[in-house]
């Protein structure tokens, strides 16, 4: 005698609902699976960057003259034009610096740094006019504070300075007065600067921007005046005190204003931590 299965319907449905509830567990499993071998969990790589012992600056400047270098030349009456009047006002140029940072802290730098700078003391083409052309070579120390993580950092220092300075006066009016030239002197003088790096959050961190300014004065340790009897048609800087100058020490001084690219190129890249 066949006994039918409808006679447990209730056992009939726990087995059908164990088994739909076990297919569908396995299935779930399985696509999981699946898709934590298709995408990884993101992996975060944390770097420590080197200070750096190499610096190298390039960028443009502005200058303004200082001291007994400011002055015009723009006199309303031409007898007074050019008489002992050197001066300058503002300028413009570009600078290069090569660095060196010593020791396992790279807080101290030695400098070797060249600039140009063109200065004049008229603001128009109608007045008199005195253009200066100055090229200078600094030798010095700088001492450097890192800000955290390196991204930013500050320094300040000074040095020698060897200046090249010549020029030429423009009148306004060549048929009553001759223009003029300035015999090319060179004078020792002295420097102080200071500044701010950025550094770039480029891959290696070798590069940044640079803002940085200088003060120098060109005629510290040497000077010169020329007397009547020797004036020739080229007009010496009268910088000293003697016969023949303006009277009175005359100090060249000029503020420069930098910015430009900074570039590290020895900083190393080094992994720290991976989550």
């Amino acid at each position: 005698k066949i006994i039918s299965n409808n006679i447990y319907p209730e056992r009939n449905k726990m087995k059908k609902f164990f088994l739909t509830l076990f297919i569908l567990s396995t299935l779930s499993f399985s696509f999981n699976e699946s898709i934590a071998q298709i995408i990884k969990p993101k992996r975060i790589v944390i770097y420590t960057y080197s200070r750096p012992k190499w610096s190298i600056g390039i960028g443009p400047t502005w200058n303004l003259a200082a001291n007994d270098a400011y002055g015009r030349a723009n006199y309303g009456s031409n007898d007074q034009i050019f008489r002992e009047n050197y001066g300058m006002r503002w300028g413009y140029g570009g600078f290069l610096n090569l660095k060196y940072a010593a020791g396992k802290l790279r807080v101290s730098r030695i400098y070797l740094g060249f600039d140009y700078k063109g200065m004049k003391n008229a603001d128009f083409s109608d007045e008199n006019s005195i253009k200066f052309n100055i090229a200078t070579i600094g030798l010095g120390y700088e001492h450097v504070v890192f800000g955290k993580e390196q991204g930013f950092r500050s320094y300040f220092g000074g040095g020698l300075s060897g200046n090249i300075i010549s020029g030429e006066f423009e009148p306004k009016n060549p048929a009553i007065v001759n223009a003029r030239k300035f015999e090319s002197s060179f004078r020792v003088g002295m420097e102080l600067k200071s500044g701010l790096e950025f550094v770039f959050k480029n891959r290696n961190r070798n590069l940044g921007f640079h803002l940085g300014a200088r003060y120098n004065l060109m005629n510290l340790f040497n000077d010169d005046n020329q007397t009547l009897a020797s004036r020739t048609t080229e007009e010496n800087l009268n910088d000293g005190d003697g016969p023949g100058g303006p009277g009175f020490k005359r100090y060249i001084g000029i503020i420069s204003i930098d910015f430009g690219l900074n570039i590290y190129p020895d900083v190393k890249r080094t992994k720290w931590k991976t989550f």
